[in-house]
């Protein structure tokens, strides 16, 4: 498999699926099923305090000054969530759609924001879990494994703003999609029937993820 528009390749991404799946003797090693079935409120599309902690399910930290930052950001991220269209997957979104994903992140470029050690992958495992077939993961990890030139150049560089970056990268990762979409549907059909279903986007976070911690 071949991702980053061409600049990575993965092998055997079905073994890191597993892996990233399976249980282990005495519990879980990653996320699955907790962050992808969390439940925090009766409308799923509705951001509540409870969304806020979903990310220490992902390794981050969430802290009483991230909880702050985070609570008094919740109306603008809201509003941007509100903006996007119901029931559409990143590999079939059109450009309007690809920038409405990429604004979600306009708050980083806040100075009053900039400070306060919320960055874009808190902000991402926050609102993924909102739309997880519309809006990506992403760490460092993701940052990483699509910097490239012929991909997405390193950001915030040169002044580029975080909705510039994010635009970047939601279109790689949507090439990606278009590119093996047999494949992450094939992926995405090796979650348990008994846990939460996930996306082909959330599949995708999963083999970049498992391919950079190897």
């Amino acid at each position: 498999m071949k991702l980053a528009k061409g600049t990575r390749e993965v092998f055997d991404a079905e073994s890191l699926v597993e892996e990233y799946l399976g249980p282990r003797k005495r519990g879980l090693r990653y996320a699955y099923p907790y962050y992808d079935g969390l439940v925090t409120n009766d409308d799923p599309d509705l951001l509540c305090t409870g969304d806020l902690l979903a990310p220490s399910l992902l390794g981050v930290h969430v802290d009483v000054d991230r909880m702050h930052t985070l609570t008094a950001l919740t109306p603008l991220l809201q509003r941007a969530l509100d903006k996007l269209p119901p029931g559409i997957e990143l590999i079939e979104a059109d450009e309007v759609t690809l920038d409405l994903v990429a604004a979600l992140y306009d708050p980083l470029d806040d100075p009053d924001v900039s400070d306060r050690d919320v960055k874009g992958s808190l902000i991402a495992k926050v609102l993924h879990r909102k739309r997880p077939a519309l809006v990506p993961l992403f760490d460092s990890k993701v940052r990483i494994f699509y910097q490239h030139e012929d991909c997405v150049p390193p950001s915030p560089r040169d002044g580029r703003s975080w909705r510039q970056y994010m635009g970047l990268l939601v279109r790689a990762m949507q090439y990606d999609l278009r590119e093996n979409a047999e494949e992450f549907r094939r992926l995405a059909a090796l979650v348990p029937s008994t846990g939460p279903q996930v996306t082909p986007l959330r599949m995708l976070d999963v083999v970049v993820w498992m391919s950079s911690a190897v």
